[in-house]
């Protein structure tokens, strides 16, 4: 046996030599490899037990300034010369976050870096007071930055301060790092590779561990306060033909079918309630193959939840209690209860998108009441933007650019109201830009008078104007994307308040963007409608006439004026949530489906068999007694990003997908092998 362990040591010394000579350092970006490392890193001999001696820590660094008898200790020995209590011994596991400072040859100073993270001070001293023939002080000074260590020391308090520093007794790496370790902290750019040790930064500590308090006060929020049991759905779900693209996962039992991740797990949670599960939630991974950008991901976190025999107001409150505890516990900050709500043409009329952020009171004027514009049919009102700068030498906001997608989208007309004619000049300039037709016969002079005394115009003020569709689809509308322009460049993007909206009474059906851009305007599709929310989503009561009639006459009804019972969640211009009561009419669901979103393969008929209808489980199991229902999807990811002020969901994920949807840290995604695809009936396209 003694030969074996020889054996198998030496060969383990053998392949960690070789290794040594291909530890990475970087310079620019490029790994290069170095052989140097010392003896003591590579030898295998009995020492190495002592990486595995570990004690039990007695305390994370945090939990020494919340420990009664150690704060005891500290008063009673700051209070006199001497004392005769017994400085209280400790055992800290943690990295040494500095390197260390030999003062002497029997003083050494190094900072220890805690290993969890506890509200309060992450880091402590450690002093190394040396003896004759002690090697406790040469070990620690020899230690780099992102050692680990096990430290066994007693508590004292800083001189000089209120903090603590620990006096070392022994202190026993853990395990070597390299150079490479230390060297990726003071990087400027991280490397996506070096995620794992970028984990190691207070800030993404402090992200994570937000995160996991953020989703232990839903559950507790859910699950004892508001009765609602967690059930975990498939991830194995089937393609169906609604929202974005889905990643395919190909069957090996079943040859030439396919799984697909779950968008969402709406259709097995409606199934749920189908089921007699009355309140149904679960922390869900979901997956979409789409572009990416800061607030996307293709695997992202949502809150998922359904209530049977509920509706939109019983959602609504519980969501909202939810979010005012979250906000409460972590923040430490009282939202404004009830939380308001905005109807989606008010959102957009007032603030020119369906997502404001209402910081800032700056609102969109519409001037319907004067002119209509004539220009382009569908874009008949005429609205302007007025800010007025807080000081005479104030910077002026720039107009907002067309979005990269539509480069030709027209930007609004911008006008500086300098003197008196200035005040007339620039509704001329309108005039001539959008057609407008005025329903009174004023003088244009006495128009703009009367605009300007209706809305406090004055010298100094900026106007931006342009023009919008009655019901918008187009979203933002130029003036949204102006007014968000104007409020990031002043800065209301680095205020630490919160404005929480529902918006509600959304279109239940969005037409579908022609491909063309006429004179700066998105042409739309009256006829071809998709779902604004998702093909489940209930009409509201007053417009089930409007989607009768058009379903008996077999016509397409009108987008602009049909009502779905859906509902958003905003915060600060971000939407953390969306949800809708649902569609738990068989046959109304049907119809939906069939004839206004004119998805294949479903029957008008429940009679007629339609084997190919993708939505078939759902529609039946609608048929079996399935109560009302309503639900909520909250946006996991972006919830922890605004409470952490991240800027970007990345931060607040601990090992996120780049721009191009890979995972440098373990290479995904990766190649196969042809024997491989082969075992699941799929051949590699030839690239020629």
């Amino acid at each position: 046996m003694r030969s074996l362990f020889s054996a198998v040591f030496s060969s383990v010394k053998i392949l960690a030599c070789r290794q040594s000579q291909v530890i990475c350092r970087r310079f620019g970006g490029v790994r290069r490899y170095s052989s140097e490392s010392s003896t003591s890193e590579t030898r295998l001999d009995s020492a190495v037990a002592e990486r595995f001696k570990l004690k039990r820590a007695t305390h994370s660094v945090a939990q020494l300034y919340k420990d009664p008898n150690i704060s005891s200790f500290i008063s009673s020995s700051s209070s006199s010369s001497s004392t005769s209590s017994t400085p209280p011994k400790v055992v800290l596991h943690g990295w040494i976050d500095a390197a260390p400072r030999k003062l002497s040859k029997k003083l050494t100073f190094a900072i220890l870096r805690g290993v969890q993270f506890d509200e309060g001070p992450q880091t402590i001293q450690l002093v190394q007071f040396g003896k004759e023939g002690d090697q406790t002080g040469a070990l620690l000074s020899k230690m780099k930055q992102e050692t680990p260590v096990c430290v066994e020391g007693t508590v004292a308090r800083h001189e000089g301060t209120n903090e603590y520093e620990v006096k070392v007794i022994s202190v026993t790496p853990l395990n070597h790092p390299h150079d490479l370790a230390s060297q990726v902290r003071d990087a400027k750019e991280w490397d996506a590779k070096d995620r794992y040790l970028q984990l190691r930064t207070p800030q993404l500590q402090h992200a994570l561990a937000t995160r996991s308090k953020i989703a232990m006060s839903i559950r507790d929020q859910f699950i004892r306060q508001d009765n609602f049991i967690e059930v975990e759905t498939p991830l194995l779900f089937k393609s169906t033909p609604e929202g974005a693209r889905e990643f395919l996962v190909p069957s090996r039992a079943n040859e030439g079918k396919f799984y697909a991740l779950p968008q969402s797990p709406q259709q097995y949670k409606q199934l749920l309630i189908a089921g007699g599960v009355h309140r149904y939630f679960q922390i869900a991974k979901c997956f979409r193959d789409e572009d990416l950008r800061s607030d996307r991901q293709p695997e992202f976190t949502q809150v998922d939840l359904e209530m049977g025999f509920a509706g939109a107001e019983d959602v609504m409150d519980v969501v909202e209690r939810c979010i005012i505890r979250l906000w409460r516990e972590v923040k430490d900050i009282d939202l404004t209860a009830p939380i308001p709500r905005l109807t989606y043409l008010e959102a957009m009329s007032k603030y020119g998108i369906d997502k404001p952020d209402l910081r800032d009171a700056m609102q969109i004027i519409d001037l319907s009441k004067f002119a209509i514009a004539t220009n382009h049919q569908d874009y008949s009102v005429f609205e302007i933007l007025v800010y007025r700068p807080p000081a005479a030498d104030s910077p002026i906001p720039t107009i907002a650019p067309a979005p990269e997608a539509y480069p030709t989208l027209r930007t609004p007309l911008m006008f500086t109201i300098t003197d008196t004619n200035s005040a007339t000049e620039w509704l001329q300039q309108c005039v001539q830009k959008f057609n407008l037709v005025f329903k009174s016969q004023s003088e244009l002079g006495v128009i703009a008078q009367e605009i300007a005394f209706e809305n406090d115009i004055r010298q100094g003020d900026i106007i931006y104007a342009c023009t919008r569709q009655t019901m918008p689809f187009e979203n933002p509308t130029p003036l949204g994307r102006q007014r968000l322009h104007v409020l990031y460049e002043t800065g209301i993007h680095h205020s630490d308040t919160y404005s929480p909206v529902w918006i509600v009474d959304f279109p239940l059906f969005t037409p579908v963007e022609k491909s063309d851009v006429v004179s700066g305007h998105i042409e739309f599709d009256y006829d071809n409608l998709t779902a604004t929310h998702h093909p489940f989503t209930m009409p509201a009561l007053s417009s089930l006439p409007e989607i009768t009639a058009a379903i008996e006459h077999d016509r397409q009804v009108d987008a602009r004026v049909v009502i779905g019972q859906h509902y958003d969640l905003v915060l600060n211009g971000v939407e953390v949530g969306g949800g809708s009561a649902r569609i738990h009419d068989s046959l109304l669901q049907r119809l939906i489906l069939a004839k206004l979103l004119r998805i294949p393969n479903i029957s008008t008929d429940p009679q007629i068999p339609d084997p190919l209808n993708p939505f078939a489980h759902l529609l039946t199991a609608l048929e079996m007694g399935c109560p009302p229902h309503a639900g909520l999807a909250l946006g996991f990811d972006r919830l922890c990003a605004i409470i952490v002020g991240a800027d970007s969901i990345r931060d607040v994920i601990a090992f996120p997908k780049t721009q191009s949807g890979a995972d440098p840290v373990v290479g995904s995604p990766s190649e196969v092998t042809d024997a491989a695809l082969a075992v699941y009936h799929l051949n590699r396209r030839s690239s020629k």
